[in-house]
């Protein structure tokens, strides 16, 4: 339940993360940035973070009663793997001084979505480590629930060629 949870909680805020890229689509024009390059992957991997966590608990048991051994990579790990890296690039990133890592805006947005909230709000450390972080947090984790579901459906239709996942 706590798993399904997390996946549910991590797609809303991905969902609403694209839905913020999408609003500044239409009140800052694609004049440096073209904003649904980013609105419209987030809101497919947070739509199907959503769906991943409201599937029927039978059709995730019967996924599960094919294999007996535990795996070393669970879409739950890849959700948590990611959501770390997530949280680590907001630090990263507000430990290191903008002069000295010009980045472009595009791979900011890329590397830290939830840095779109940053332009309403101040960018102190605070701010990125108790907002901005855990938001990021929640949209990488989305993602890698998402890659980490892939990657187990694939390996239970195809075993003997991604064996190396499942232990």
């Amino acid at each position: 339940m706590g798993r399904r949870a997390a996946f549910f909680i991590c797609g809303v805020v991905t969902v609403l993360i694209g839905r913020v890229f999408g609003s500044l689509q239409r009140y800052l024009p694609a004049q440096e940035i073209a904003w649904s390059r980013f609105s419209y992957p987030l809101l497919i991997v947070g739509i199907a973070a959503v769906l991943i966590a409201l599937l029927p608990t039978a059709w995730v048991q019967n996924a599960r009663a094919e294999t007996t051994e535990p795996r070393r990579f669970t879409p739950f790990r890849f959700l948590l793997g990611f959501a770390a890296l997530g949280f680590l690039l907001v630090i990263v990133f507000g430990i290191i001084p903008p002069r000295y890592a010009e980045l472009p805006t595009p791979l900011v947005y890329s590397l830290c979505p939830a840095c779109v909230v940053s332009v309403t709000v101040d960018s102190s450390m605070r701010t990125a480590v108790f907002l901005i972080g855990p938001l990021n947090a929640l949209a990488f984790g989305a993602i890698g629930g998402v890659i980490g579901t892939s990657v187990r459906m694939i390996s239970d239709r195809f075993p003997c060629r991604l064996a190396f996942l499942s232990g």
